[in-house]
């Protein structure tokens, strides 16, 4: 009959998880009947009003399978796991975007992602103890991480970050984003344009090199140098400001990204220094708050999501074809957004 639900005991299970076991007993039948259309086997047939019980009386419990038991005899978990920098906050920068490109890609082929947070105990294992098909390595993982992956032959990509012996690379294109931001102060007549440099944490990622390079080849391009101050990382913003602005009268300053920017427009409203009447300020990274600030701030933009969609699809492939394929390196096109801190330099 059309909406009818077969009434269920449950028994009550005090302080513990119920086990396949208890869901068997509930229904009749054995713990592997039960285990194989919770894992919905496909060599496997039983009864609709079977099958439609086992499944009602395990959500009804609340019984989830073992994911260890459960991977125990699968050649193929259909498990991703997803590792970073401890010191990574997910909800910050384009993190979370590329997630969502990445369960944008796995979730509908069937596939499970878990997002390690690695541990900064060097005595514990650099992996968790289950199993998994692939790996996605954000930004700066733990080399022991990487070392591990590459010891058990667990495919991997990287996006956002360069290291390892992954199937694929998918990096920024910093140095299309990086050019975008220096013509377009060029353009609007600035000669004397500053760099505010990564901070020292920042150093080992390779969107620190190319970004600085990149700037530095194409001021001298343009027969220009930059403000002195450029090729250390940046410290304090308000003496930042005074070494570029006040005393070198930089006209411009590029920041390596939105915090350093955050900070420079605290330091410049500490200082009285007007944007962008004094000074424009473009950054890297167009992610919140940089469209709210005062004034909102002109940003090398990047998309996250289809970093993550793009990195999700190759190690989606690699598990397909499964067999080993030549390492790619993928560069996601930036551009930029002008908005209310760049305008012609003062007279």
């Amino acid at each position: 009959m059309d909406g009818f639900e077969p009434k269920i005991h449950i028994m009550p299970f005090m302080n513990r998880r119920p086990t396949i076991t208890d869901v068997a007993k509930v229904c009749g039948v054995t713990a592997a009947t039960v285990s194989r259309v919770l894992n919905a086997k496909q060599k496997f047939s039983t009864s609709e009003a079977v099958r439609e019980k086992i499944l009602s009386t395990a959500r009804k419990m609340g019984y989830v399978p073992d994911l260890a038991a459960r991977n125990l005899n699968r050649q193929s978990t259909h498990i991703i796991g997803v590792f970073s920098s401890p010191r990574t906050h997910i909800a910050e920068g384009i993190n979370e975007s590329i997630l969502d490109g990445i369960a944008a890609v796995m979730h509908p082929s069937g596939y499970d992602v878990f997002f390690e947070l690695s541990s900064a105990d060097s005595s514990r294992s650099p992996l968790p103890f289950w199993r998994f098909d692939g790996a996605i390595l954000l930004q700066l993982p733990k080399p022991e991480i990487v070392t591990e992956l590459d010891r058990r032959r667990v495919p991997y990509v990287c996006v956002n970050e360069k290291v390892g012996n992954p199937v694929a690379h998918v990096l920024a294109d910093d140095v299309m984003g990086a050019s975008r931001a220096l013509e377009h102060l060029v353009q609007i007549g600035h000669r004397k344009i500053a760099y505010a440099n990564a901070l020292a944490t920042y150093f080992t990622h390779y969107s620190v090199t190319e970004r600085y390079e990149t700037i530095l080849g194409h001021m001298k391009q343009h027969g220009l140098e930059l403000v002195a101050g450029h090729d250390t990382p940046m410290s304090s913003a308000t003496d930042y400001l005074r070494m570029t602005v006040q005393e070198r009268g930089a006209t411009a300053i590029i920041t390596y990204d939105h915090h350093i920017a955050v900070m420079l427009v605290g330091a410049a409203y500490r200082l009285g220094i007007r944007i962008p009447d004094e000074f424009s300020l473009i950054c890297f990274n167009d992610v919140f708050p940089v469209g709210l600030m005062a004034p909102p701030l002109t940003a090398v933009t990047v998309s996250g999501r289809e970093m993550g969609r793009i990195g999700a699809d190759l190690l989606l492939g690699n598990l397909l074809a499964k067999k080993s394929t030549t390492m790619k390196e993928i560069r996601v096109p930036e551009d930029l957004i002008v908005r209310g801190s760049t305008a012609p330099p003062p007279a």
